[in-house]
């Protein structure tokens, strides 16, 4: 038999409710359902009237007016608690204590970082800025949570809706900003390290020169550890190479290096590979097009993954680049100084375009843990960070949900102050394949 439709009357269907609609009910929930304007196709099934008409015995949504509004007008709404469970755009008058449609789209729009925020030097949106950081619900799936619990009271007076099982997985992403220390390094660049050597300043010429040869192992290359415990736990990996110029912050080898090309080549095969836009792309797109297509000279494929170098992620502007340049998923969905759900979901999402009230093509893949954030933001130590490691994973597991984390190369080397990392590492494979 088929499983029952769920209909969700509103006097409007805006973009913003079919948007909210699906990630709710397609995407995490998997319950059919049909949104209409028409009250008649309202009768004894299961439905939601999401209005602020007066109704009899129906189960009642009390819209604050946010996803019938247009651009970014409203402030940012208050956070309030029921049952242990934050709430956001709370009311009194329908059949729960919240308008759970405006909640779940103020998380996944980023509505709050269209508003003017301050930033940091980098003009990113701090996760210590956020409303989630602030509310004191920032490592709770809050999207997740609040569907959940939408089902459960559907259920509850609709028994014959049937609700999905979706199942927990894990992924674990690794951003190689600077595969080596030494190798791929260029002529000048190696002539100056070896003078800084010879001063005093630097790694001391004769190991520089034994890594340059090949003769000894360069200190940033721990690909070779970290393939050998992806494949013994089975975890899924994707490697994230950039591809841009040399700069201030982007210290990656030129794309056109035999031994750079090696390596991504090997990680596309063994696990995935996206494309790492530089420090200087963003807000370029026509130096993230530059650099895709330099990615796909090396792989011979389009990359259709990419995270920002150093997170720098502006809405929508980003996101638009990303469109433009052929991008179908992004993984910067995430904070640089905090741990946790950046847009309140653990699992890949659609993007929605505030600005053009539209849904796009681009798919948004949270992560929520970052050694950086752990160990040069937080400055925990191992065994704390594999405690802050453990909650997100307990959380995201609860939902059925994908747990990504963002490693590097250089800090899996045991060294320049990741003594003891490795193990974090390995506890969390670990714990997340458990």
């Amino acid at each position: 038999m088929a499983p029952k439709k769920l209909r969700i009357y509103a006097p409007d269907v805006t973009p913003r409710l079919e948007y909210t609609a699906g990630v709710i009910f397609d995407l995490i929930l998997g319950i059919s359902y049909e949104i209409t304007t028409d009250r008649r196709k309202i009768r004894t099934g299961p439905a939601i009237i999401y209005s602020d008409e007066r109704v009899r015995d129906q189960f009642v949504i009390r819209p604050s007016g946010l996803l019938s509004a247009t651009g970014v007008t409203h402030p940012g709404p208050e956070v309030s608690r029921f049952d242990g469970m934050p709430l956001l755009y709370a009311c009194s008058n329908g059949s729960i204590p919240f308008d759970l449609f405006s909640a779940v789209f103020w998380m996944l729009s980023r509505y709050e970082e269209y508003m003017p925020f301050a930033s940091d030097v980098h003009e990113r949106f701090q996760g210590s800025a956020s409303l989630a950081y602030r509310g004191g619900f920032l490592r709770m799936p809050v999207v997740e949570i609040w569907s959940r619990y939408l089902a459960d009271e559907l259920v509850k007076r609709y028994p014959v809706l049937t609700i999905r099982h979706n199942e927990y997985r894990a992924l674990v992403t690794v951003d190689v900003d600077q595969p080596f220390a030494y190798r791929s390094r260029g002529f000048l660049r190696s002539m100056g390290g070896l003078v800084k050597g010879l001063a005093g300043t630097g790694a001391r010429p004769a190991d520089r020169i034994r890594i340059m040869t090949g003769s000894k192992d360069d200190p940033y290359d721990s690909f070779d550890w970290i393939e050998e415990q992806l494949q013994a736990a089975g975890n899924e990996a994707l490697f994230f190479f950039p591809t841009g110029d040399q700069g201030d912050y982007d210290h990656n080898p030129s794309y056109r290096d035999h031994d750079y090309g090696e390596l991504i080549r090997r990680c596309d095969t063994l696990f995935g590979t996206g494309l790492h836009p530089s420090y200087r792309s963003a807000g370029r797109a026509k130096t993230l097009r530059m650099e895709a297509e330099r990615y796909r000279t090396i792989t011979g494929h389009h990359p259709e993954r990419a995270r920002q170098h150093w997170l720098l992620l502006r809405m929508p502007d980003t996101y638009r680049d990303y469109e433009e340049a052929g991008i179908r998923y992004d993984y910067t969905m995430g904070y640089n100084d905090e741990p946790g759900f950046r847009a309140g979901i653990a699992r890949p999402y659609p993007f929605y375009d505030l600005m053009k009230e539209k849904i796009t093509g681009l798919n948004l893949v949270p992560f929520q843990v970052m050694d950086g954030t752990l160990r040069q933001y937080m400055h925990l130590t191992p065994e704390t960070a594999i405690g802050v490691i453990e909650e997100l994973i307990v959380s995201t597991r609860k939902a059925g949900g994908l747990f990504v984390s963002i490693w590097h190369n250089t800090s899996l080397n045991e060294g320049n102050g990741w003594e003891g990392w490795r193990r974090v590492f390995l506890e969390m494979l670990a714990m997340q394949m458990a």
